[in-house]
């Protein structure tokens, strides 16, 4: 459920409104860094006590690129919250507090200070060792160019990507959910690695594979197990 950012005045009312029947998490947008998500954080916990629910059970996905000054507290956000889940961007807010003119190039693809807007969001998120989801593609008539970003947001390490229209969701989901051939083969990269539990490299299928590739195996079938 999306409130208003915490400086509209209304973040409150929203959470008083949505809290009756409780949602699972909540987006804030135009957050600062990770002072905002403790402000967001104390505002839930007593809206769960409110309401007799579990100390931190309501979860935070946070944008974090809508103001220039944001941009520059990326790293803030480890540690800053055990509620928080998730970490996305938005270009829209960006450009309009940038005066840009747009955020697209010809080609339809994003300019250079939105692309290092994405790519800080996918590192702070990985930093906080929560999901990087990547922005909404606005164009919903134009799915040819969501799976593409779809394609290339999967390829670059985001977990998943935002919707602004329910034709969106179909592709999302085909792009981002793993496929029986990747599951299958995270199983043996972990079987592997625990058949030789002291080796820090190992041999698989002609590759030589060292820890990260088995925190990648470990973590896709986590996301599958949750699903």
């Amino acid at each position: 459920m999306r409130v208003n950012g915490l400086k509209s005045g209304l973040t409150e009312a929203d959470l008083a409104a949505v809290m009756q029947a409780p949602p699972d998490g909540i987006l804030l947008p135009k957050s600062v860094n990770g002072a905002s998500l403790q402000h967001l954080g104390a505002l839930l916990a007593v809206k769960e006590a409110e309401h007799e629910l579990a100390d931190g059970a309501t979860k935070i996905m946070a944008i974090v690129t809508e103001t220039p000054a944001a941009i520059f507290n990326m790293g803030s956000y480890a540690g800053a919250s055990h509620r928080l889940e998730g970490l996305t961007w938005g270009a829209e807010d960006l450009a309009a507090a940038l005066g840009a003119e747009t955020n697209r190039g010809a080609d339809g693809a994003y300019t250079f200070p939105y692309v290092l807007a994405r790519s800080l969001t996918l590192f702070a998120a990985a930093s906080a060792g929560v999901l990087p989801i990547d922005a909404v593609h606005g164009n919903f008539r134009d799915l040819a160019r969501l799976r593409l970003e779809c394609e290339e947001a999967k390829r670059d390490g985001f977990a998943g990507k935002m919707a602004i229209h329910p034709a969106q969701i179909a592709i999302i989901n085909e792009i981002f959910s793993p496929s029986q051939e990747s599951v299958a083969k995270a199983r043996a990269i972990v079987a592997a690695f625990e058949a030789g539990p002291h080796a820090g490299v190992i041999s698989f299928e002609g590759e030589m594979l060292d820890v990260p590739h088995l925190t990648k195996a470990r973590r896709l079938l986590a996301s599958v197990r949750e699903n």
